[in-house]
């Protein structure tokens, strides 16, 4: 999700939910509306992960758990912020093509326990870097053998085919 922030800031979230079917597809339009609120209160996206975490478990009678990851970009200063509640790493694509794993933060996926503090750390981007946000949908694809794509197919490909248009960065 995209989310316009005050200042030309730009909000930024990519989440999983545990489990599948229709009670998980709720869970997940519950977290994206609780998220997109706090994102309203909040400048800080370790805030907003505490908020979402603790809201969730006021009405998580399902035990389910949504991983996410939230940041803010600024334009104009290029630095990209970021909290981890217990999702993939974002991965930075330089435009030389070289990349580099963002740090963990620390933090576990919300809903799982109450009171969490989720650690932020922020990066500067330089011209021609690109932020790939993914889910462990892409990392843990099976082929035909049973073999998982995994992570250094996913860092190769956007290597050799560095995203210059945000439209057309699909795989």
């Amino acid at each position: 999700d995209e989310m316009t922030q005050d200042q030309g800031r730009i909000g930024l979230a990519v989440a999983d939910v545990s489990d599948k079917g229709v009670p998980a597809a709720l869970f997940m339009m519950s977290s994206r509306t609780l998220l997109k609120g706090a994102a309203i209160g909040h400048e800080s996206p370790g805030d907003v992960l505490r908020e979402v975490n603790d809201l969730l478990l006021e009405s998580n009678e399902g035990t389910m758990f949504v991983t996410v990851l939230y940041a803010v970009y600024d334009p104009a200063t290029r630095r990209f912020t970021y909290a981890n509640g217990g999702h993939n790493r974002p991965l930075i694509i330089h435009a030389d093509g070289t990349s580099t794993l963002l740090p963990l933060t620390g933090g576990i996926a919300l809903g799982v326990a109450p009171d969490l503090d989720y650690e932020q750390n922020s990066v500067t981007l330089s011209p021609g870097d690109s932020v790939i946000l993914y889910t462990d949908g892409v990392t843990e694809a099976m082929n035909g053998d049973e073999d998982q794509f995994g992570l250094d197919p996913l860092i190769e490909f956007f290597g050799a085919n560095p995203p210059r248009d945000p439209e057309k960065a699909t795989m």
